[in-house]
């Protein structure tokens, strides 16, 4: 075993447990059960899926809210721990990056520059001048922008090619689906996978654009996504095979804290 992927795996395993002592140091400050339960919930869904800041703004709503990112009403309730679907002028909700970046166009809110814009989407000032057709800097309330740059990256489907030792069950568990989702999206008859075969996978997924870093262990590859370490499950076996991508800059396509597809 080389020295690279031993210390890649010792990363991997301080990573655990700075998230797990950061988990635990949250949950010792809940004064009550039902508030622990909440910033447990909480906790987990920030990790899951990197999020932003968001000033509700005066005509605000949940469902606009959720239009705009393109994003159910109930996962902005889950991921900012609302009770209800009321919200305030000046509430600050979380918002999943992918959802911003996913999103066609986004209205100009008061305070918005394009400095925060820029750092809010991932794409540069200048990029963001240029896609928006702006000859300045300024910005004014109401305004529609692209956030995002026209790639290929969010049409890439979410297909998985099976790997030797896979099962139907077991893809489904990494990817966090239903077996049945999983046989009715690929028209199966049947509980048996070919390795070789193609299965897209259903429900929404994660396009990242990241560095390849290499394989962490036998199952986990680690990438970088804004000098942060991305970790995704991968078939038990297969991790070895990204080590001569390492350094490629590269998307991702992942859910479930797993690597469908890389591009």
């Amino acid at each position: 075993m080389s020295t690279t992927f031993i210390k890649r795996k010792q990363r991997l395993e301080e990573l655990r447990k700075k998230k797990m002592s950061v988990r635990n140091k949250k949950l010792a400050t809940v004064a009550f059960a039902g508030a622990l339960t909440a910033v447990a919930f909480m906790t987990t869904k920030v990790e899951a899926c990197s999020s932003t800041s968001y000033t509700v703004g005066k005509n605000d709503t949940l469902y606009s809210l959720s239009k705009k990112y393109n994003i159910s009403i109930k996962q902005l309730m889950e991921v900012n721990g609302l009770t209800s679907e009321k919200i305030r002028a000046g509430q600050q909700l979380l918002v999943p990056e992918h959802s911003i970046k996913s999103s066609s166009l986004y209205t100009v809110q008061k305070g918005d520059t394009l400095y925060s814009l820029a750092k809010k989407s991932g794409v540069s000032m200048n990029q963001l001048k240029k896609i928006n057709h702006l000859h300045t800097d300024k910005l004014y309330i109401g305004q529609k922008l692209k956030l995002s740059i026209d790639s290929p990256a969010e049409d890439i489907k979410p297909v998985y090619k099976v790997n030797p030792g896979d099962t139907l069950w077991g893809i489904a568990n990494r990817f966090g689906v239903k077996a049945e989702d999983l046989k009715k999206a690929n028209g199966l008859r049947q509980d048996m996978v070919l390795i070789g075969q193609k299965l897209t996978i259903p429900g929404s997924v994660i396009h990242t654009k990241v560095k390849v870093v290499g394989a962490a262990d036998n199952f986990t590859v680690e990438f970088q996504h804004k000098n942060k370490p991305l970790i995704l499950k991968v078939a038990y076996g297969t991790a070895n095979e990204y080590e001569k991508k390492s350094g490629q800059e590269v998307t991702v396509v992942h859910k479930n804290g797993a690597l469908i597809s890389i591009n």
